[in-house]
């Protein structure tokens, strides 16, 4: 009887680390953003909420065009490094200067950042795996988990360190953080064998010019900064481009045979439902994080807590169920009892909407003029994370299995692309609990939140049924419906 090999490539541990400490980085910017446009810079909320979504929108959108020229030109490896620098630099110009001109060109530093590495980890790590490893939705599930360290870390240090000592403190831990994955990526590098490299890259132009490539990339920064400040142009934008770039795999995929057709339907359809996940998903960046900072008692024995703070229970249940998870798929796949993609889709979107159930509950149960415990917020967010870790992580693996291999990083970046709509739809859906600027007498704030997370909550059970109901034609359009699980 053959053995089976279950134990990862050791490739996982330095990606793993490097993406630890690169999303420790972008989750101090994303965790404490719209706190430090409100009550640091004095945006309103609607103003607020659109720089934001734009900003995060252009981010997630940044990895298709990063993955079409790691795919062409670069390779993996060198676009990872790019990136890398990228962000060392970002997070040191928010850490260095207080202006508005740095503040958005760092912020279109980070967005080049992510478009260089974030798609392309992601496709050197499917790299590891032969097509039927039974470790490889294991090993996303654990490199997702490294994900979250970082976020986790983000959410509890930075959150104290701008409390405590301002917000540019938290940006230079994010600037030493990205310098100690830039080292661990250089140091890592024979661990990973030969994947992800393009013999032509040594040779091309900007192989040997580095420092132009780094200075054209400095003129797309400037480029991203002047953007940002049309920001409802820049998210109706990205939701016309996730439209278009789905329409454009739909028409690529007339071109290929009958079976590499259906997967490219299947993979067109889960993105779209992907995108609404998403638009719930970074309301927690958004209108919750202005719910608690407003609506939620953060008093525990005398300690108020930090808002940013909670942001850190989503990345510590996934640290705790993640290794718990990642057992149970293996344990499923080896009993042929893994259910497939669509089912995982589903639930996780079902999951999410009982999140947001949660909190319209919490809101009524607090009544109209008083503070939701904050006991409400840990339940709500362990569904989301329930959630969360059901769709995203089979997701990843969805395109690696999924994806033509000339298309393999593009498709990555068409995940993001999903991640950067949800994120341009979550700036609108925000919107309606942005308070305007002269609150009535008696206004209740609670009340007033808790309304649009019930219509979430519903409108997401709607969507998950709508999916389970897709769902055996999903399975039926893909032979070994096993792929997807």
């Amino acid at each position: 009887m053959d053995t089976v090999n279950l134990k990862q490539p050791i490739g996982l541990r330095v990606l793993f680390l490097v993406e630890m400490w690169e999303r420790l980085g972008f989750y101090t910017v994303q965790t404490l953003l719209v706190l430090y446009l409100v009550n640091k810079l004095l945006f309103s909320d609607h103003a607020a909420y659109g720089l934001f979504a734009a900003f995060t929108a252009l981010t997630y959108a940044s990895p298709i065009f990063g993955g079409f020229l790691a795919d062409r030109y670069f390779g993996f490896r060198p676009a990872i490094a790019l990136g890398l620098v990228l962000f060392i630099f970002g997070y040191s110009c928010l850490f260095l200067f207080k202006s508005a001109f740095p503040f958005y060109f760092a912020l279109g530093l980070i967005i080049l950042g992510t478009g260089f590495l974030k798609g392309t980890i992601s496709s050197l790590l499917g790299l590891l795996y032969e097509a039927n490893d039974i470790r490889r939705n294991a090993g996303f599930t654990l490199f997702y988990m490294g994900i979250n360290i970082g976020s986790f870390s983000a959410s509890v240090f930075c959150s104290i360190i701008a409390v405590e000592w301002g917000f540019q403190y938290a940006f230079l831990l994010a600037a030493l953080g990205m310098i100690a994955g830039y080292v661990i990526f250089l140091k890592g590098k024979p661990y990973l064998g030969n994947k992800g490299e393009l013999a032509s890259w040594p040779h091309s132009f900007f192989a040997k010019n580095k420092v132009l490539l780094l200075g054209c990339c400095m003129v797309a920064a400037i480029a991203l900064a002047f953007f940002l400040h049309f920001y409802d142009y820049v998210a109706n934008v990205i939701l016309v481009l996730l439209i278009a770039f789905i329409l454009f795999l739909v028409w690529s995929a007339t071109k290929l045979g009958k079976i590499e057709q259906q997967k490219m339907m299947v993979l067109g359809s889960l993105l779209l439902f992907s995108t609404f996940f998403w638009a719930l998903y970074f309301q927690t960046f958004l209108s919750v994080t202005l719910f608690i900072d407003r609506a939620v008692d953060r008093q525990i024995f005398g300690f108020t807590i930090p808002t940013a703070m909670f942001q850190g229970f989503n990345p510590a249940y996934i640290i705790i169920l993640s290794p718990l998870l990642a057992k149970f798929w293996l344990w499923l796949e080896k009993n042929k009892m893994n259910p497939s993609g669509p089912l995982k889709f589903a639930l996780g979107i079902l999951f999410m909407g009982c999140g947001f159930l949660t909190l319209a509950l919490a809101a009524v149960l607090a009544g109209p003029f008083e503070q939701v415990p904050a006991g409400w917020l840990i339940l709500s967010f362990f569904l989301q994370t329930l959630g969360e870790l059901l769709l995203s992580p089979t997701g990843l693996v969805m395109v690696t299995k999924l994806a033509p291999s000339k298309w393999m990083s593009m498709l990555m970046g068409l995940w993001f692309m999903s991640l950067a709509a949800g994120n341009a739809l979550a700036g609108k859906i925000a919107n309606f609990t942005a308070l305007p600027a002269e609150l009535p007498d008696n206004f209740a704030i609670t009340q007033f939140y808790g309304y649009t997370f019930n219509k979430l909550g519903w409108a997401s059970v709607v969507i998950a049924i709508l999916l389970l109901a897709c769902t055996p034609l999903f399975n039926k359009l893909i032979p070994n419906s096993e792929a997807l699980s």
